[in-house]
Formats: structure tokens, sequence, C-alpha cells
């Protein structure tokens, strides 16, 4: 939900996140409409009922485009965590970098090895968004193909 000023409202646990405009909402919620100076994948894990843990992960510095090596060590962890304190549940990603609010090769390249290598690691990805200066673009799978 968004207030009438337009500040997206704080996510909270006690608010499941079950359809993609509540998904964008977060998304929007964590970018702001910042002007990002490095490249951070924001994560977030919600349970098996969409509920959002009180945990938002900030991976900071990551590549223009990702290694092989980087999303297994990523989604190993994030499979862990997934199965400790959420089984069942799953992750939502924004990929927050310099540059426009555009959807760029760097971009497509993110959202599909992530998806790849998450369907490997049995971990549902919700979502992934991708941010500049501006706004929030949802990636969808089309995007990453």
């Amino acid at each position: 939900m968004t207030h009438p000023d337009g500040i997206p409202e704080p996510i909270t646990p006690d608010r499941p996140l079950r359809s993609d405009h509540d998904l964008l909402d977060w998304a929007r919620f964590v970018h702001q409409d910042v002007r990002p100076t490095r490249s951070t994948l924001w994560v977030l894990l919600l349970d098996s009922k969409d509920h959002p843990l009180p945990l938002l992960l900030p991976i900071e510095d990551v590549p223009e485009t990702p290694d092989a090596c980087t999303l297994l060590e990523v989604l190993t962890f994030l499979s862990r965590l997934l199965v400790e304190h959420a089984p069942g549940g799953s992750v939502a990603l924004l990929l927050e970098r310099p540059g426009a609010s555009r959807r760029g090769p760097g971009d497509r390249t993110w959202d599909a090895q992530i998806r790849t290598v998450a369907r490997r690691m049995k971990v549902r990805v919700r979502a992934f968004f991708v941010a500049g200066t501006g706004s929030v673009l949802p990636m969808t799978l089309d995007d990453a193909a």
C-alpha cells in the first residue's frame, strides 16, 4: 500500500505479500527513489504463507553481471536460511544499481542466472526487480529469456 503522499508503507511480518503488486510495494519501499552509487542485491525471505521475515539482506557491491561462484554461494546461503527459518518459503530480490531505471543486459543476466541456479537448488524466486535512478521495474520471465 502507498500513503496518499506517495511514500510506500513499511513492510511488516504481519502483512503477507501474496500478489505481484504487494511485492512491487516491497521493492518500492526498499528503493525509495534513491540514486544508487553502487550495486546492491536486496533479498527478502518469505515464509510458506508469504509473510516476510523481519530480515532484509543487502548483498553489496555485486558485479554488473553475476559469476557462477557468487550465485552458487548466495543461493546456498539463501537455501539454508529458508530451510532453517522459513521452510517452504521463497525469496524476493531487488537489484539496485547506478544508472537509469531500465532493463539492461546485465539486469537480464542477473535475473536469468539467479532463476536458473535457484531452480536447481530448489529455492523459489517469487519476484526479481531492478532499480536505478528513479522507478522500480519488475523482471518478468519474458525478460529473463
